[in-house]
């Protein structure tokens, strides 16, 4: 960085930085309205289901359920999988951002003690600037942490989707209230598991692309 011409390198990131802003303000704007529109849709369902209930013999209202929450299961299965996309998305915009500011304090030694942001691009630098630190006493902290985002937020609700789908099956079956509540219970769990586990995956191979440049071990 000794031969650059200052000026114009901060022109240059100044306008990268701003652009990688606008990125993340676009990923997390369509993240929570994709999941705001899931469950106003879920919502809305549920009202219409409680009015039928009350005019339709209960074999029906299975029927209906069955039916409907697995239409809801489909755009939730949707929703999920753009919320993973976007959330790695906003976590390479988060790497850029941060390795922006460690040129910015190449550039300005002086100006190091003034960032209260992360300066480090690699992964725990953008979970630490997104408040995942707050559970370092917990085992899985990463793991806490995605969980409280958009992405486990909508496999949540669509794991609970897929239970209420199960237990109508199994109350179509003639399983008793019970048992189609244990059930209920045991696939929205698996359901939201499974798909933890498989969108963990790909958010991580999503990331392990971008080559990181000032870690936190970095004595700079």
């Amino acid at each position: 960085m000794q031969d650059v011409d200052k000026a114009s390198a901060l022109t240059i990131l100044t306008m990268e930085h701003n652009t990688l802003q606008m990125i993340r303000t676009a990923t997390i704007t369509d993240a929570t309205g994709r999941a705001g529109h899931l469950l106003t849709t879920i919502s809305a369902s549920m009202i219409a289901l409680g009015f039928v209930a009350q005019v339709v013999p209960l074999t029906v209202l299975l029927t209906l359920v069955l039916v409907i929450f697995s239409a809801l299961f489909l755009i939730g299965l949707a929703t999920l999988f753009r919320a993973v996309e976007l959330t790695i998305e906003d976590v390479q915009a988060g790497l850029g951002i941060n390795r922006i500011r460690a040129v910015y304090a190449e550039l300005e030694p002086s100006t190091r003690h003034v960032f209260v942001r992360q300066l480090h691009d690699d992964t725990l630098g953008v979970e630490v600037d997104a408040g995942q630190t707050g559970w370092r006493k917990a085992r899985r902290p990463r793991l806490i942490g995605t969980t409280l985002g958009v992405a486990g937020f909508v496999n949540l609700v669509n794991s609970l989707v897929g239970g209420v789908t199960a237990g109508a099956a199994a109350g179509l079956l003639g399983v008793s209230l019970a048992g189609s509540i244990v059930l209920s219970t045991v696939v929205a769990i698996a359901v939201f598991s499974a798909f933890g586990v498989v969108l963990g995956r790909i958010g991580r191979r999503g990331v392990a692309p971008i080559t990181t440049r000032y870690p936190r071990n970095n004595p700079n």
